[in-house]
C-alpha cells in the first residue's frame, strides 16, 4: 500500500495542498502522520478526495458533502456529548458524594481515637490499682518491721529505702 504525503495528493487531484488538509481535517480523515508532521495518506484516500471534489464541482457545500460510506476508509466517531446541564448535575452529585465519604472517614477517625482513648484511660486506671496494691503492701511491711522492733528490745533498723532513681526505673515501665 504506498503512502502520499499532501502534496503528492494535491498535484494529483489539481489543488492547492493547503486545501487537502483543509478537507482532511473538516471531514476528520483518519490518516498517519510521519516525523516532521506531514500527513501520509493511502490509495484509500485518493478516492475519498476525488470525491469531495466531485461534489464540490456539482456545486455542493462542504457541510453538504455525503462521504461515500462503502468505502474502507474509517471516519473517527464523534463522542455525543452530553448537556451541559446533566453535566453539572452529576458533577454536582458526585461532589456531595465526596463530601459524604469524607465525612464518614472523618467520623471513623474519631470514633478509632475515642476508643484508643478509653483503652489508655482503662489500661492506667489497671496500673493506678496495682500501683495502689503495693503501696498498701509496702505500708504493711514498714508497719510489720516496726512492730518486730518494739517487741525485741533491738535497734530498731529502718528498712532499707532504695534510692529514687529505683523508683523511677519501676515507673518508667508504666508510663507511655
Amino acid at each position: 500500500m504506498a503512502s502520499y504525503k499532501t502534496k503528492e495528493v494535491s498535484m494529483e487531484l489539481g489543488v492547492n495542498p493547503t486545501t487537502i488538509q483543509r478537507w482532511t481535517k473538516f471531514f476528520k480523515i483518519s490518516c498517519d502522520v510521519n516525523e516532521q508532521g506531514h500527513f501520509l495518506y493511502t490509495d484509500e484516500h485518493v478516492p475519498l478526495f476525488r470525491s469531495i471534489q466531485e461534489q464540490l464541482r456539482a456545486g455542493k457545500k462542504l457541510k453538504d458533502i455525503s462521504l461515500d460510506s462503502d468505502s474502507k476508509h474509517k471516519k473517527e466517531k464523534r463522542i455525543p456529548s452530553v448537556p451541559k446541564k446533566q453535566y453539572d448535575a452529576k458533577l454536582e452529585q458526585m461532589y456531595q458524594q465526596v463530601h459524604v465519604l469524607e465525612q464518614r472517614l472523618e467520623t471513623k477517625a474519631d470514633d478509632v481515637v475515642s476508643y484508643q482513648l478509653l483503652k489508655h484511660r482503662s489500661e492506667l486506671d489497671d496500673m493506678m490499682k496495682v500501683l495502689d496494691r503495693l503501696e498498701n503492701r509496702l505500708i504493711q511491711m514498714e508497719e510489720r518491721y516496726q512492730q518486730e522492733d518494739d517487741g525485741n528490745g533491738r535497734p530498731f533498723k529502718e528498712p532499707k529505702r532504695y534510692p529514687h532513681r529505683t523508683w523511677k526505673a519501676i515507673l518508667s515501665f508504666f508510663s507511655f
